[in-house]
């Protein structure tokens, strides 16, 4: 007797409708709050490390660092895509846009957490078994993402709903996340600084400190808007002045990350070289805002 289509757990999984922004800006959630996590203990560790660190192994920490900052800003980039697009919405496109962004990301915090696992057990064993040993996890993920890869795609439409108000809260939500997090260890890190700190790392770290807690307040600032305005709501306004907080909190959080970066590699490297180096994520980012803001503009105009 056959199964009827209801009954079969495949079909019945396979057609279920749900809301693919929503979960799509989920994976922002989740590995951005992570990532960022994972960014204050290695800057932590970066501007205070331990004595017996040698050359190599201060390449590597400040490696592992440059690689977490990449994910956070690749875990951010999605819901900047997002903002700049909802008012003519393509679904397709920002899934597209978002996979490459998450998978960027993945890579880079894979690779930060490869180095700091080789770099945990170099203080134990010799380099090249520690960093053979640190490979193992990453290679059996390797292989199982591998054999998983989904071999027929089906081609989904471009015209689905979605909630563009949740949307939005989830920007604030990724976001607001991932800031106090960061907020909480630059303020651990003030409040204890290493000693070989000089005039202009006090100015820099209390600068990008600055940074964040404003980021920190507009990325809660929508919340305040929406419980102020709920009785009587305007979603066009909504979404434009949440996008105008979210622009602010974004571009102050990675101002911090920036100064964050260029402040750990100050340590290593001279100030120009160190600060030079710390800019050129940010750098990318910008000329693809630019490029994608141009766009946009074009299409609006023909």
């Amino acid at each position: 007797m056959s199964s009827l289509p209801d009954d079969d757990p495949i079909k019945r999984s396979s057609s279920e409708k749900y809301d693919r922004v929503g979960a799509s800006l989920r994976w922002s959630q989740i590995l951005a709050a992570a990532s960022s996590i994972f960014f204050g203990f290695v800057l932590k560790i970066a501007v205070n490390p331990p004595s017996y660190f040698q050359l190599f192994d201060n390449l590597v920490l400040l490696t592992a660092l440059y690689a977490v900052t990449t994910a956070t800003a690749m875990f951010i980039m999605p819901v900047v895509h997002h903002m700049l697009h909802y008012h003519k919405f393509d679904v397709e496109k920002y899934l597209l846009a978002t996979k490459r962004y998450t998978l960027i990301g993945i890579i880079c915090v894979m690779l930060a957490m490869y180095l700091g696992l080789g770099l945990s057990l170099n203080s134990k064993v010799p380099s090249e078994i520690a960093y053979g040993l640190a490979l193992l996890p990453f290679m059996i993920i390797f292989i199982r993402f591998y054999r998983h890869l989904p071999s027929n795609l089906v081609e989904s439409t471009s015209t689905e709903d979605y909630d563009r108000v949740g949307a939005g809260m989830r920007w604030c939500q990724i976001l607001a996340a991932a800031s106090s997090i960061f907020f909480g260890f630059l303020l651990n890190i003030t409040v204890s600084q290493p000693v070989y700190f000089q005039l202009l790392d006090n100015i820099v770290l209390l600068a990008s400190l600055y940074a964040v807690a404003a980021a920190t307040v507009m990325f809660i600032m929508p919340v305040i808007y929406h419980s102020n305005h709920y009785p009587r709501f305007d979603v066009a306004k909504f979404l434009l002045v949440t996008k105008e907080y979210v622009t602010i909190g974004i571009i102050c959080v990675m101002l911090a990350m920036y100064l964050g970066l260029g402040l750990s590699l100050n340590s290593k490297v001279p100030t120009e070289v160190a600060y030079g180096a710390a800019s050129l994520p940010f750098v990318t980012i910008f000329v693809w805002f630019l490029r994608n803001k141009s766009k946009i503009t074009t299409n609006r105009t023909t």
